[in-house]
């Protein structure tokens, strides 16, 4: 790779659809506010923009280039501004490689260079596959001959590593239990909104019309068919998504790929996970399972929360210690010694989860009164919750890490190091200082510049302090 190499020409279609994805809701907004005898325009300016983004698009393909080198990956952008950027080797942290389906049916793979602290320096939209994964050997320096790359090569088939992956039986129960209906539901009913300025009113009145007089029974059928729909929905979104997920552990990194439309393929780097997280959601936590999750610093890792710091979907909550004891030695040896918060406290928790559910009641109450019964239902849920968050919140401290566990409505277990906590804060309103209670937040870097944040809510005032401690005075916590 001693000559500049331009990516795979894919790349104008990728940029022309992603241009024409970000213009779209413009037209559409023009389509429906300008009356029918200026449509036609609208259309002409629809055709002159798509062809102005494939034109610049072209000579944006045209003007990009990429080179590595012994030391370094150079890449020169930019059409009326010239970019060049020179990215070391040995600041390079990650490699990660993703295909959607696009790449696949072309043989193409998506290749994002991403180094300490700055995140994703480098991106390449669409090189071949093979070239992709010589990049990756290329850019860590595994390669520097052919014979060298050849004895490497030889030696990682030869090397075992600790290796973890999920089966499709379990993959299956993870999508049932994702959670994802309610999401689905709530977009589905936004979109059925909307509806209404696209369908006749005619079509639409005599739509609902017809809801409204079906029986109660059928009422209830096509309700549950709904229902039934958007959870195989969820079931086929999480399959799709975790697909073969395999997670590796390397000497320094942890290798995982995962994907069935799009495949992807991440390197988390050890010295960048801030902290390890396990999280039981309320659907699954009946059954025993946990998701085992990292906050990793920097970088584009996490991407909502969701795949890049999933080191794994879905385990049983007993087979976590094992887990980390193969992948992540350093963070397993769980306790359930916890210290928790005192009695006294309960007020507070079961007052913060009723906040919400009032403020869902009373419109109910007001304007259909009918559905009181519903508003049963959502009290008993908050005091659950509320109660569940009381006896679930506590922490655990040894020598050179913290442990900490709450609840909002699912359950996170956190385990994070000294070295990695950025800051410990005591808070204290007149009521917690009268109680002998505190509030701790602990703070870490995150994947954004706000980091992230653990709230420990109504600890006893000496053990809020004996964390101030821990972590302001090491020796003492020794």
């Amino acid at each position: 790779m001693s000559k500049p190499k331009r990516m795979h020409p894919m790349v104008i279609f990728f940029q022309v659809f992603r241009s024409l994805k970000e213009t779209i809701l413009p037209f559409i907004a023009a389509i429906i506010a300008i009356p029918k005898a200026y449509f036609f325009y609208v259309i002409i300016g629809l055709i002159v923009v798509a062809l102005l983004f494939a034109i610049f698009s072209m000579v944006s393909w045209l003007r990009f280039t990429y080179e590595v080198t012994s030391e370094e990956l150079r890449i020169e952008s930019g059409i009326f501004i010239r970019k060049k950027r020179y990215i070391s080797k040995s600041r390079i942290q990650s490699i990660d490689i993703s295909a959607n389906v696009v790449h696949q049916l072309f043989k193409l793979a998506k290749v994002q260079v991403e180094t300490a602290g700055s995140g994703a320096e480098g991106t390449l939209t669409a090189v071949k596959l093979t070239e992709a994964e010589g990049l990756r050997r290329e850019l860590k320096g595994f390669q520097n001959t052919l014979a060298d790359a050849e004895a490497e090569e030889a030696a990682e088939q030869q090397r075992t590593f600790p290796v973890y992956q999920i089966s499709k039986k379990r993959l299956f129960f993870a999508g049932s239990t994702s959670g994802s209906i309610g999401v689905l539901a709530g977009l589905i009913a936004f979109l059925v909104s909307e509806m209404e300025q696209f369908i006749p009113n005619r079509y639409y009145d005599n739509t609902v019309e017809w809801i409204v007089e079906l029986s109660i029974v059928l009422l209830i059928i096509v309700i549950i068919v709904g229902l039934l729909l958007l959870w195989v929905l969820g079931i086929a979104g999480t399959m799709i998504k975790y697909w073969n997920f395999r997670i590796e552990r390397h000497e320094n990194e942890l290798f995982i790929t995962r994907g069935l439309l799009e495949k992807k393929q991440t390197t988390i780097p050890l010295n960048r996970i801030q902290a390890i997280g396990i999280k039981e959601n309320i659907i699954r936590q009946p059954f025993g399972y946990a998701t085992v999750f990292a906050e990793v610093a920097a970088g584009s890792v996490e991407e909502s929360n969701e795949f890049s710091s999933t080191l794994f979907p879905m385990l049983k909550t007993e087979e976590v210690e094992d887990f980390l004891a193969l992948i992540l030695p350093s963070y397993a040896q769980l306790s359930e010694e916890w210290n928790t918060v005192p009695r006294r406290a309960l007020t507070y928790y079961l007052f913060r989860a009723l906040i919400p559910i009032s403020l869902i009641s009373i419109p109910i109450i007001i304007f259909f009164p009918s559905f009181i019964w519903a508003t049963v239902i959502l009290l008993l849920f908050g005091l659950s919750i509320g109660y569940l968050s009381f006896r679930d919140t506590g922490f655990q401290l040894d020598k050179h890490r913290m442990l900490l566990q709450y609840r909002k409505v699912n359950k996170m277990k956190i385990i994070v190091f000294h070295k990695r906590i950025q800051a410990v804060e005591k808070k204290q309103h007149i009521l917690h200082r009268k109680q002998h209670l505190a509030t701790m937040e602990v703070s870490i870097l995150g994947t954004n510049s706000t980091g992230a944040h653990y709230r420990l809510k109504e600890l006893e005032e000496v053990d809020a302090d004996q964390i101030a401690d821990w972590y302001s005075h090491r020796k003492r916590a020794e």
